[in-house]
């Protein structure tokens, strides 16, 4: 594993576990942790911390998805536009995320839901369509090897990690396979 690929691996375990061994045992030494309502300002300091991290995460997995696939100097400009776009798109995510304020206690009814729903769905496609033509371009450059790992690694959408599996779609290599 080089250098690099081993600095990524450590940092993105240190972003996702850091709030998690963060938690300190309660003043009494029980050893359980003291659950409690958060109140508004540790939701919106939450929700502001999930929507950048996310921003984050993006950035994280693109740099190791580079690292991985040893970009050549010919495959650099189209790899430079597709993870531009790629990062362009999760800052718009982000900058969506921190935009929305959720309202302690507030529910929603059904046809806001869905009417928001619509939104991101929509938002999503448009982001997508303008994507792909750095995304054919960055694939074709790439090498069979290459592909094979960007079809496991970089194909990842935003979350949607194998979603053709859901479909009834055939994966090679370890993991869930679909019944045949």
């Amino acid at each position: 594993m080089s250098s690099l690929k081993a600095l990524l691996a450590a940092a993105s375990i240190a972003a996702f576990c850091t709030p998690v061994l963060a938690q300190s045992a309660p003043a009494d030494g029980a050893g359980q942790h003291a659950w409690h309502k958060p109140n508004p300002e540790e939701m919106a300091a939450w929700h502001a911390r999930h929507c950048n991290d996310r921003f984050a995460h993006e950035a994280g997995r693109l740099a190791y998805l580079e690292a991985s696939l040893g970009i050549t100097g010919a495959q650099r400009g189209a790899f430079d536009q597709w993870r531009d776009a790629e990062l362009s798109a999760a800052k718009a995510h982000s900058e969506s995320c921190l935009a929305h304020q959720p309202m302690q206690g507030q529910m929603h009814d059904a046809l806001e839901r869905n009417a928001h729903m619509q939104k991101m769905l929509e938002a999503k496609l448009a982001e997508m369509r303008s994507e792909r033509p750095a995304l054919e371009a960055l694939y074709a450059s790439l090498t069979p090897d290459q592909k094979k790992l960007f079809d496991h690694e970089g194909g990842h959408h935003h979350g949607h990690h194998h979603m053709g599996e859901r479909f009834g779609e055939h994966r090679e290599g370890p993991g869930p396979q679909a019944p045949g």
